[in-house]
């Protein structure tokens, strides 16, 4: 690779690719801070990219990876919580279904031994029965 317009248009085309910017307008504004026209035109000319315009795209990509560290850990977060709560939904299920099939005074036994039955692979049933229907979207 030559020369630093031309690389340049590589990261563009790459970041493109993997969907972290849809076209060369996105690109120039965004990671470069520049116009949308910016790359297209530099390219035309055949200009040297000046020394801050690299220094914004390292900025800018730094900054995307610690806003995305900042999500991944709110949406583990969020994750684990939702894993909690199904289990204690599940154990509600177990408890009901027991309540509704003993008679009236043995339901309070039923309510002091909670009962799981949230497996790994039902969950990967469900998200894969989920996933075929489009109920769920794919990042």
């Amino acid at each position: 690779m030559g020369s630093d317009i031309e690389f340049l248009e590589a990261v563009c085309e790459r970041m493109q690719q993997v969907g972290l910017v849809q076209s060369k307008a996105e690109f120039s504004t965004r990671m470069l801070g520049k116009g949308p026209s910016y790359l297209t035109s530099m390219s035309a000319r055949d200009r040297k990219v000046p020394d801050e315009v690299m220094a914004f795209l390292t900025d800018q990509v730094t900054t995307d990876i610690e806003e995305d560290d900042v999500a991944i850990f709110i949406l583990s977060e969020q994750c684990e919580q939702r894993r909690r709560d199904q289990l204690h939904r599940n154990d509600l299920l177990g408890w009901i279904a027991h309540h509704r099939a003993l008679p009236v005074g043995d339901t309070v036994k039923v309510f002091a031994e909670p009962r799981s039955t949230v497996t790994a692979s039902s969950i990967r049933q469900k998200l894969t029965g989920w996933l075929s229907r489009r109920r769920v979207a794919m990042p």
